[in-house]
């Protein structure tokens, strides 16, 4: 039987989050409801995704860290587009820390893993 579920991530900012989901076209809407169609249970979230065919809502948790809402049958498409979203958030999240501390993108390498390394330098 179906049920709905919430699932922690380490996600905080809505702004890298809606940053990386237009990159990856990722269609979602921003301050609407989750419904849950199996239990008619409703939730109030930041933004709605929908991916390969399920919808997913993003809402702020009780530490300020989101929380991924859905369908318990649906959530391993759910897991797959936060495995996703996580490592472009990171990839977000460190350009702008770098950015910040002065340092210059000097090369970025993409390995056959999907692994993302960055060099990066400052001249002082």
């Amino acid at each position: 039987m179906s049920k709905f579920v919430q699932v922690q991530t380490e996600l905080r900012d809505l702004e890298v989050v809606r940053r990386v989901l237009a990159e990856q076209r990722i269609p979602f809407q921003e301050n609407t409801v989750y419904l849950h169609r199996w239990s008619g249970r409703r939730e109030p979230v930041a933004l709605l995704l929908r991916h390969r065919g399920a919808s997913f809502g993003l809402r702020p948790g009780k530490d300020g860290a989101l929380e991924l809402v859905g369908d318990d049958m649906a959530m391993g498409h759910g897991r797959e587009l936060l495995k996703r979203l996580q490592q472009r958030y990171a990839y977000h999240f460190v350009r702008a820390q770098v950015e910040a501390a002065g340092f210059e993108l000097v090369e970025e390498k993409v390995d056959h893993n999907q692994v993302i390394r960055l060099t990066v330098r400052r001249w002082g």
